[in-house]
């Protein structure tokens, strides 16, 4: 195992090292629409609302330690209405210095004490928050909620420390929450009771399978259930997700509330309104 874990790494360097970035495709990334949730693949989604950008977990790199980029990244248009970012958590699929410098000068990013101090060490500022802070851009809210999943850059110890978080982010007419990746954990009913969020945006991986992304979005009183954490990457050995994982066990579970947004696609917010949680 560990023999093979030097020729990935050796793999990775040879081709073209951990910090390239994809190159950009404008033709699966136009500019976001407005006061919608478009997808970016993987765990990145683009919000706009009213003009103002919000971007979760965005990772641009060509090629990570264990899995490589099979799309492009979004062309710099496509960035400038970015105001505010939103990590999760500093696992490497799910924070790059480098794609984060690709974002307007005055972008807020938002993360968790252990991403902040990471960052930091990069010469990019955060502001560190922790769960039930809130910060306000105008008339947005975004509340951190602490999950169940590891927070620092290579941790492995899984706890609801508000060292990983997910996201609920309030606007004037929607509520969304965020995920992050995260195991199946009481942070869903707590923001189902608090918040009840129109729209979910649930990282479903092999932390949060099927059935239990379908008991989230039953916590959660979400009306609307996006699946992500998928369309942007494959695994060195063992290929990468072209579709959402369990998507036909997601589509028995949810039924009408599940939307599917390949990447690109976006969802009206007005639309969750419709749609009974």
């Amino acid at each position: 195992m560990r023999r093979l874990f030097f020729i990935l790494v050796i793999a990775t360097i040879a081709l073209g090292g951990c910090n390239d970035l994809a190159s950009v495709d404008p033709s699966i990334y136009p500019v976001p629409e407005r006061d919608a949730i478009t997808f970016w693949g993987h765990a990145c989604s683009y919000t706009d609302v009213g003009g103002a950008g919000i971007v979760t977990d965005p990772v641009f790199d060509k090629f990570l330690w264990n899995r490589h980029r099979f799309i492009g990244s979004p062309p710099d248009a496509a960035l400038q209405g970015v105001r505010v970012v939103l990590i999760s958590h500093a696992h490497n699929d799910h924070l790059s210095e480098g794609t984060l410098r690709r974002f307007p000068k005055d972008t807020v990013i938002l993360c968790p004490p252990p991403t902040a101090k990471f960052l930091a060490g990069k010469r990019i500022a955060a502001r560190a928050m922790a769960p039930g802070e809130e910060f306000r851009l105008g008339e947005i809210r975004f509340i951190p909620v602490a999950v169940m999943h590891p927070g620092g850059r290579r941790s492995l110890h899984r706890a609801m420390d508000g060292n990983a978080l997910g996201w609920v982010v309030i606007t004037p007419s929607t509520t969304i929450f965020y995920s992050g990746d995260t195991d199946y954990c009481p942070a869903f009913a707590g923001v189902g009771e608090t918040y009840a969020p129109d729209v979910a945006i649930l990282n479903v991986n092999h932390h949060l399978e099927p059935p239990d992304a379908a008991r989230a979005a039953h916590d959660l009183k979400a009306r609307v259930v996006i699946p992500s954490h998928w369309g942007a990457f494959g695994y060195w050995i063992f290929g990468g997700n072209r579709g959402p994982r369990g998507e036909k066990e997601l589509e028995r579970l949810l039924g009408d509330r599940l939307h599917v947004l390949r990447v690109g696609q976006s969802f009206k917010l007005a639309d969750a309104h419709s749609r009974t949680p």
